[in-house]
């Protein structure tokens, strides 16, 4: 077999080729979970500038992105990034259990840690390039009323949820639309980084009581010395929501049959 490839080699060598071993990707879970419960558009709540977006693009993701960032200077390179995509909007607004306006409190270093909470003292402790520089005055709306204007219609919304303790205020503005969103990525502290801010322990039961249960835990953000953990990403579905999609598909395969009418 050896001497056989390294023939194969020589020969495509002649003509500038090479043989390579294919490389199969190995699918991650929330890639297959996003395929399985069917997710027609995502919302990237705390969008940064986008830096999520690639990665769904990249598993194959072609369907609407609407990306929310409050932050000026952070939404202005959100929209540089989001131009060559006709499928990724954005919006520069901050989303929250009803509309209005407040201070938001920005951090320093990429800006990921700017919250509309107060920052412990753990967080610049820990991460002190992370400690908050300045205040910027931003406007807050609710999940309901961008799902109005994005998604008017459809029950397979996806939320991605990094809103620095606020993530249990951005849930309570789903309002009456909550049926409607299938699953959730949100980020969940284990200590207190955001004074106020709702911790794991209680979100768990609270997203189940809305008919979310847990499907993933990805790592977060980890002390590197000691290995202890301060966040992680947690992601939900609607898991009693699947066997209906699936009949759903299934339902549309026997109409398709050919030979049937």
């Amino acid at each position: 077999m050896t001497s056989l490839k390294n023939t194969m080699q020589a020969i495509l060598g002649n003509f500038g080729l090479e043989v390579r071993r294919k490389q199969v990707r190995k699918k991650t879970k929330l890639e297959t979970l996003l395929a399985q419960y069917r997710v027609d558009m995502v919302f990237d709540i705390g969008a940064n500038i986008g830096q999520c977006v690639p990665w769904f693009r990249w598993i194959g993701f072609d369907k609407t992105i609407v990306s929310f960032e409050p932050v000026s200077h952070l939404f202005e390179q959100l929209s540089q990034n989001a131009r060559s995509d006709p499928k990724w909007l954005v919006e520069q607004v901050a989303l929250g259990e009803k509309e209005g306006a407040c201070a938001i409190n920005v951090s320093g270093g990429h800006g990921g840690a700017s919250s509309l909470l107060t920052m412990s003292e753990h967080v610049v402790k820990h991460a002190p390039d992370q400690a908050v520089i300045r205040q910027e005055e931003i406007s807050i709306t609710t999940v309901e009323k961008m799902m109005k204007k994005y998604y008017p219609e459809g029950d397979r919304l996806f939320l991605k949820i990094d809103a620095q303790g606020y993530e249990r205020n951005v849930i309570e503005g789903i309002g009456g639309e909550l049926q409607r969103v299938i699953g959730l990525k949100v980020e969940m502290s284990l200590v207190e980084n955001y004074c106020g801010e709702v911790l794991l322990r209680d979100m768990l039961p609270f997203l189940e009581q809305k008919g979310f249960h847990v499907v993933e835990f990805e790592n977060g953000w980890s002390n590197e010395k000691t290995g202890e953990m301060y966040q992680v990403d947690g992601v939900f579905f609607r898991t009693d929501r699947l066997a209906g999609i699936d009949a759903g598909e299934n339902e549309k395969a026997d109409v398709l049959t050919p030979g049937q009418h």
